[in-house]
Parts: C-alpha cells; structure tokens; sequence
C-alpha cells in the first residue's frame, strides 16, 4: 500500500507550530498527550520546531507534556508513555481526574499557561470546523486551543510515522487503529483476516485502506470482522486488559479543548 506525500501539509503545521512558539514562550504552552498516534507525530514535530527555533537538542526537555489518563487503559498505552519518555528525553506529567477539573488545575498550578497544543484532526467528531488557534468554549476553563494536525488524513499521519520512525503504541500493530480505553476499543474489524492456519488475525493500522473506517473498532462491544469471521469474547484479541486495572478520567474532548 502506498502512503501518501506529506511535504506540503508538513511546511503547514510548521508554520502553524512556529507562529505559536512565536506567540507564546515556550513555558507558557503545553502538549496534550494520550498515547496515540496523531499526538506522537505532534509531539515529534513539535520538538523539531523547537530544536530549530532555539538551537539546543535537549529543548523538548523544557516542554510541558501531559498525559491526561483515560478511564481504563491500556497496559500498552501506558508502558508507551514510558518509552516516549525515553525516546524525546522528556518528562510526562500525569493527570487524573475529572476533565474540566483537571484543565482548571493545571491553569492554577501553572498561572504561566496560556495555549495547549492537540493532536486533532478535522475528522475527529465534533472538529470539522475548529480553527488551528482559538479559545476554549465558553464554559470551560479559557486557553489558547493549538492544532496544528488540523488538515492531515490518516494515512498522512502513518506516512510520517514510517518514513520518520516515529515511535508508536504496539496496539497499532495488531489491528488498532482508534485507541480510547480499554471499555470502547476493539481491533478494527476492517483488517481482520486469516492467516495461513485459518486462524483470525489483524494486520497493522497503518494498512487501513479506507480511512472512513477508522473509528470503526470504537463502540461498547467489538463488532464483527467485515470478512465474516467472529470475534471470540474470550480471546486475548478482544481489550486485552481488565478494566479495574486504572480507573481514571476520560480524554478532554476535541469540542472543548
């Protein structure tokens, strides 16, 4: 499967990424991290910009990264938290909690704060019409919202990914291709296959041929394979995990910040 060309919606978010660190010091934003693939390339893109802006290979050290623990996670999620810490030479700040609660307290922890920068894109729900800066709704606690992945398409993201060799969470690799927790993820039914045994199986998300479909292992239960075969209940290729594992807060939806 070919992946597309990233070059010009890449020179795009590096603008966007430059106009923001020009804006704002470098302690007065920070990056909204879940473990998944778009926050990842942002994160790596965000620190090439800075690296460029300020000439010091250990910048990304200063950048205030939050991991904003959704309500039974992945064991994968969270030990991929741990290898980008590794990776970036970086230190993640974990948060719990109730989500407008949580922005509300990094903002009196931190008065310094003023923009937050996302991994969304415009076919995430609710966010066909967001712009790359602009203010929180009304009711939420008011920072700067920055999505500079606003116009890239899935197979853009796992283009960059590949060719850059940006790290990923292993889930990706086994049929993933949407990850929230471990109650509305499932390996997404559109890879699913047979393998040379008979036995089912998931190829990597990045081999998603219709991208409209990439939600299509988010729901409450997991759905059937579009090939026909059944998922088994029992089977370690359901979540993996069990859901009393962590219990915490959801993602801060893409609609308010």
């Amino acid at each position: 499967m070919d992946l597309p060309d990233v070059t010009d919606i890449l020179q795009e978010t590096e603008q966007v990424l430059k106009e923001c660190f020009t804006k704002y010091k470098i302690d007065e934003v920070f990056l909204s991290f879940n473990g998944g693939k778009d926050c990842t390339v942002l994160l790596d893109l965000t620190i090439n910009v800075l690296r460029d802006i300020y000439k010091r290979e250990d910048i990304g050290s200063e950048l205030k990264i939050v991991y904003i623990r959704t309500k039974g996670p992945f064991r994968e999620i969270e030990s991929f938290v741990k290898e980008i810490e590794e990776h970036y030479g970086v230190n993640l700040i974990v948060t719990e909690g109730e989500l407008k609660l949580t922005l509300q307290r990094l903002l009196e922890q931190d008065s310094r704060l003023k923009a937050c920068l996302m991994g969304t894109r415009r076919t995430d729900p609710y966010s066909e019409n967001l712009k790359f800066m602009q203010t929180t709704d009304p009711s939420w606690p008011q920072i700067i919202r920055v999505s500079p992945l606003l116009n890239w398409t899935y197979h853009q993201i796992w283009s960059y990914t590949l060719q850059q060799r940006v790290p990923y969470c292993s889930l990706y690799d086994k049929g993933y291709t949407s990850i929230g927790s471990t109650d509305n993820t499932w390996p997404n039914p559109a890879l699913a296959h047979k393998d040379k045994y008979g036995a089912l199986t998931y190829l990597p998300a990045w081999q998603l041929s219709d991208a409209s479909l990439e939600r299509a292992g988010r729901g409450s239960s997991p759905k059937l394979p579009v090939n026909g075969h059944e998922y088994n209940h029992n089977s370690h290729l359901t979540n993996g995990i069990d859901s009393n594992h962590i219990t915490n807060s959801d993602h801060i939806p893409p609609s308010c910040v």
